[in-house]
This record gives structure tokens, C-alpha cells and sequence, in this order.
């Protein structure tokens, strides 16, 4: 049975993010299947042009690069950590496996931070990593994780005094407003491919393989350009190669 793949959206930088949704946007357009979907489309048609608005002003200032990078590395760090400690938890050592268990319970108790806004996100790792350095000392030394967490301190310390400069408050503000519209329209493109993928499984593919084909095929297309940012050696697709519908 085919399905839209899944698709970390976080993982792209805002122009990339902006252009993806477009393109899905113009898929839904040309299929038929997009009355069925009316209302989630409304909803996710709304927060397309609001994040269309804060890009085009994010675009027109150049301050903004200061503090969309330093947010971007940032967040490069918190997956790193993440998928470190993941690691650690398969180690051949027991006293290694036990203690990224424990770093590993109370990361997944704060939850993602990079979908929150800039502040929130700020504010959570500042007090996440003071709690992980008080009450888990001994569980970072054992894990090996003490350099990981010292980089995340100092990522998110940059970010702060870049995102609070009186220089860069306009800057900071107008980022923030792209930030805010990013967290508004991934929950309303996750409702549409849910819907999609629930009307396949339920109807049959017939009338949906060829809006799925299409996504997937940007899906992949996006996928491959991260992992080409992140320096793989993979090559990716030309959008002239989309399926036919």
C-alpha cells in the first residue's frame, strides 16, 4: 500500500522550508484529491502565507543571517547529542549503556526543544543542561558526554547574546516571526498527509498513488539536499525528473 513518507521538517533551513511547502502546495492544487481534503487545505493554505510574509521580510534583512545560523548550529548540536547518547545506550559497556539510559530518560523528558520559539528554546536548554550538570555528573563522565553538553552550553549562550543585541533586535524580531510561522504550518501539513495516507488505506491507492508518487519524490529531493548540506556524497534529483501525474 503506498504512503507519504514521513519527513523531519525541522531539518530544513527557512528558505528551503518555504520552498518545499510550496511545492506540495502546487501538487494539492493540481489533484483532484484536494476537495477532498478542503478544510485541512484552508488551515494549511493560511499558514503558508503567513510564513510567506515573514520570509519575504526576513529576506529583505540581512541581520537576520547572524541569528538564523547561530540558531541552526544550535540545533545541529541538540540532534548530535540526542543520537550520541541513542548510541551510548547500545554500548558493549553495561556502565556506559546504564548511564546514557538515565542523560537518555531525561532528555526525552524535556522533548524536542528546536520546535519551540527561540526564547522557549533557549530558556529549556539553559535549564535542562543545569540539571544534567548538578544531578548527572557522574552519568556524563561515564557516557562520554561532558564535550557533547559543554558545546551545547556554548551554542545556546551564542545564540542568546546574539538573538538579545539592541543591534539585532529588529532582526531578532522578524526571525522570531518566521520561527512562529514554521511551528503554525508543519502541524497543518501533517494533518493533510495523514488524511491522505488514512483515504489510501481506507479507499485503495487508485486515486491517490499519483499525488503520493509526487510528494514522495520532494519528499526524497529535500532529504537528499540535507544530506548533501551535511556534507554526504549523494546527488540529488533534478525537479525536472518530478513523476507525471
Amino acid at each position: 500500500m503506498k504512503q507519504i513518507i514521513s519527513f523531519y521538517l525541522r531539518d530544513l533551513q527557512n528558505d528551503e522550508h518555504h520552498k518545499f511547502h510550496f511545492d506540495i502546495k502546487a501538487l494539492i492544487e493540481q489533484s483532484s484529491v484536494q476537495m477532498r481534503l478542503y478544510m485541512l487545505y484552508q488551515t494549511y493554505l493560511s499558514a503558508l502565507q503567513a510564513e510567506d510574509a515573514a520570509i519575504k521580510v526576513e529576506q529583505g534583512s540581512l541581520q537576520t543571517k547572524t541569528i538564523t545560523e547561530s540558531d541552526e548550529y544550535r540545533d545541529i548540536l541538540e540532534r548530535g547529542f540526542y543520537k550520541f547518547i541513542e548510541s551510548q545506550t547500545m554500548s558493549f559497556d553495561p556502565a556506559i549503556r546504564t548511564a546514557a539510559e538515565h542523560i537518555l530518560r531525561k532528555l526525552d523528558q524535556y522533548g524536542d526543544l528546536r520546535s519551540l520559539s527561540y526564547n522557549k528554546e533557549t530558556d529549556n536548554i539553559r535549564t535542562r543542561n543545569a540539571e544534567l550538570h548538578t544531578n548527572y555528573t557522574a552519568d556524563l563522565t561515564t557516557a562520554q558526554a561532558n564535550e557533547w553538553i559543554n558545546k551545547i552550553d556554548e551554542a545556546n549562550e551564542d545564540f542568546d547574546s546574539h538573538f538579545g543585541s539592541r543591534a539585532n533586535e529588529l532582526a531578532a524580531r522578524i526571525s522570531s516571526n518566521v520561527r512562529n510561522a514554521r511551528i503554525v504550518v508543519d502541524p497543518a501539513y501533517e494533518a493533510i498527509i495523514n488524511q491522505i495516507n488514512a483515504l489510501a488505506l481506507v479507499e485503495g491507492e487508485a486515486n491517490y498513488a499519483a499525488l503520493i508518487d509526487r510528494v514522495n519524490y520532494y519528499i526524497n529531493y529535500y532529504k537528499t539536499g540535507i544530506a548533501a548540506r551535511r556534507g554526504r556524497k549523494v546527488v540529488a534529483p533534478t525537479p525536472s525528473a518530478t513523476p507525471s501525474v
